[in-house]
């Protein structure tokens, strides 16, 4: 995969270590707390050990592939992944709130899609996200992910009712 992927107002590229505190920071916001609660960062050096792990991936088959998504000013505003589960891939994608709804997640998204999925020779990708975060719903869609189930299930740790997604190549 070509990085960095560049888009009209986004780039998305890989980690490195100097990104520790932005990742934290980004980390930290109530949405993050809420949704996805094993990707909240309490310290600096929480961040550091996470972004180790995700770097070391960047060279295995079959790992979690986490990139950070920046505004093209520069400033890291969150991240878009793929991560095997259940022999399927599976998008995952994160906003820091204080930039929410101005459609950076659906831009990083559609822009990262059609090139990862090449990257790894697939055809389809699903999505999970809970049934109440209606925003993280409306950027699958936007991003022609199709509602395949809507049912109660783990997330994250915890007893949800949540929404699967699913996405063919395009």
């Amino acid at each position: 995969m070509d990085l960095p992927i560049k888009t009209q107002r986004l780039y998305i590229t890989e980690f490195d270590k100097s990104m520790a505190e932005s990742v934290h920071l980004n980390s930290l916001d109530e949405d993050n707390r809420r949704f996805i609660p094993d990707e909240v960062f309490e310290t600096v050096d929480a961040a550091r050990q996470a972004l180790d792990a995700l770097i070391s991936f960047y060279s295995m088959s079959n790992s979690p592939l986490v990139y950070p998504v920046f505004l093209n000013e520069g400033q890291q505003i969150g991240h878009v992944q793929v991560f095997p589960e259940n022999n399927n891939w599976e998008l995952g994608y994160q906003v820091a709130k204080q930039f929410t709804n101005n459609g950076y997640a659906t831009e990083a998204v559609s822009a990262f899609l059609p090139l990862v999925m090449n990257k790894l020779g697939i055809t389809e990708i699903l999505a999970v996200c809970r049934a109440d975060n209606e925003a993280s719903r409306r950027v699958l869609e936007k991003c022609g992910f199709a509602l395949k189930a809507m049912e109660h299930a783990l997330h994250h740790g915890e007893q949800h009712l949540i929404c699967r997604y699913r996405r063919l190549a395009q």
